[in-house]
């Protein structure tokens, strides 16, 4: 894994001509990550890994998707990601800080998770991996690339943990120990091959269960993964119809998404604000009052919007999340 340029490779490894070949072409590609503004980023090598299916399938079976239904869709490409490209050597994971502790606007406002708050990382992430695999098409003519970036059937998160990336933690997020979780990922899979990076990342959750303890509807599982029914960002982005009423008061003032298991994570204690540029928002969200929150029309929602993750759960429900919370 690199971090900010930090070199993990043993070179006395380097043995051969195609060994000083992928070594060139690994660090063209790095230094193509690091221009790009990622700040974490490593290279696994590609193979079927059926385990990545078969706990997504037990997670589903509890029903712990919600009404998710897309996870049950290409479940066994989900294990296989050579199936995604056909001949794929690699696996080129990276990653975004996107922290932002920008106060919201007013003493009585409404809560956005921090993830919302910056350009909508799809159009952002996307991009520069798109960038990076021109340079690998550049060096090497006949690869095979495909950029994904929360899309498709890949399992971000395991394959950041076997980039070297860092671990899974408690509230099922990756971990760094440099940088924390406050960061998005990007993947590109292809037929290049590099030299790979050792995920030596070990666990460093220890006994500590904050996150567990923050989470205000219960949500986390003792199995590192989440039950989507009861968490504050799924209901408030992904969930259709109304919000149980027994998570009324829980909700808190959140509107959009939920950050209370990564606030409390000691290794967000020193995170840092977001550097990137390209991530700056076209209108910055905690800027709107409460009293804007509720004047906002369909129309000015969508101008608003256009550029940011809201878009897509929509003006109705977010206005429902409003009510939710309003409610006394």
């Amino acid at each position: 894994m690199y971090l900010y340029g930090t070199c993990k490779w043993n070179c006395s490894e380097i043995r051969t001509v195609t060994d000083a070949r992928k070594i060139a072409l690994t660090w063209k590609i790095h230094e193509s990550l690091r221009i790009e503004g990622f700040d974490i980023y490593g290279i696994a090598q590609a193979a079927a890994h059926h385990e990545d299916s078969s706990h997504i399938a037990e997670w589903i079976a509890s029903g712990k998707n919600g009404t998710m239904g897309f996870f049950e869709r290409n479940l066994d490409k989900r294990g296989d990601i050579t199936s995604l490209v056909e001949g794929a050597r690699s696996v080129i994971v990276a990653g975004l800080r996107y922290y932002s502790n920008d106060p919201i606007a007013g003493d009585d406002n409404y809560f956005i998770s921090r993830y919302a708050r910056v350009k909508d990382y799809h159009l952002v992430v996307e991009e520069k991996l798109n960038r990076v695999q021109k340079i690998i098409k550049k060096e090497v003519p006949e690869a095979v690339c495909r950029a994904f970036c929360d899309a498709g059937p890949v399992t971000e998160k395991a394959w950041a943990i076997r980039a070297g990336l860092g671990w899974r933690g408690k509230h099922s997020l990756v971990i760094n120990k440099d940088i924390g979780s406050f960061f998005f990922l990007g993947v590109i899979v292809t037929t290049a091959e590099f030299i790979y990076d050792n995920a030596s990342a070990r666990d460093r959750c220890a006994d500590c269960t904050l996150c567990i303890e923050a989470c205000p509807t219960g949500a986390i599982c003792n199995d590192r993964t989440i039950d989507a029914r009861r968490c504050i960002s799924y209901l408030t982005i992904e969930h259709d119809g109304s919000i149980p009423e027994e998570y009324r008061g829980k909700t808190e003032r959140m509107i959009f998404g939920c950050d209370r298991c990564q606030e409390v994570c000691p290794y967000n204690r020193k995170v840092v604000q977001y550097t990137d540029k390209e991530l700056e928002p076209e209108f910055k969200i905690t800027s709107l009052t409460r009293k804007k929150w509720l004047g906002l029309t369909p129309e000015e929602f969508r101008k608003i919007f256009k550029s940011s993750p809201l878009r897509r759960t929509g003006f109705e429900k977010i206005r429902r999340n409003i009510d939710f919370v309003d409610h006394r």
